[in-house]
């Protein structure tokens, strides 16, 4: 009983730590937000002031349009892992071709080397066989 119970303690240590793990992934993942979203708020503001600043100094001045950037795309990462994956299989697929082709090049030139190999052995027996003949007569 005493070895499933150690059994059932280390279990336990072990999912409490992956539990904490993942606590302190969602933890960072969510002050990595946090600061990527206060940078904008921050640059906004910056932007805005810049802006009245400017107007208290030059009065009132028409403003340029400005490029709103497009917010990035939540699934680029995802796309650019399938994309590379892709990539990846597409590759192997031509390695494993290239592979292939290679031995059935080498499969023909050993059959091509033993049909020679063979063609001569006969050439010789033959000619072997008539200088017997040659000599028995």
């Amino acid at each position: 009983m005493g070895f499933f119970k150690s059994l059932v303690d280390k279990l336990s240590d072990k999912k409490d730590e992956l539990e904490q793990k993942a606590k302190e992934k969602a933890a960072k993942k969510a002050a990595e937000i946090a600061i990527e979203r206060s940078s904008a708020a921050a640059k906004a503001a910056v932007k805005s002031a810049g802006r009245k600043i400017e107007e208290a100094l030059f009065g009132d001045v028409e403003e340029e349009e400005e490029k709103k950037e497009e917010p990035p795309d939540p699934f680029a990462a995802l796309k650019a892992r399938e994309a590379a994956k892709k990539e990846a299989e597409a590759e192997a697929r031509a390695v494993e071709k290239q592979r292939k082709q290679r031995e059935k090049e080498e499969n023909e030139a050993r059959a091509a080397r033993e049909r020679a190999r063979e063609k001569t052995e006969r050439e010789v027996d033959d000619e072997l066989a008539a200088l017997k003949k040659k000599i028995g007569k």
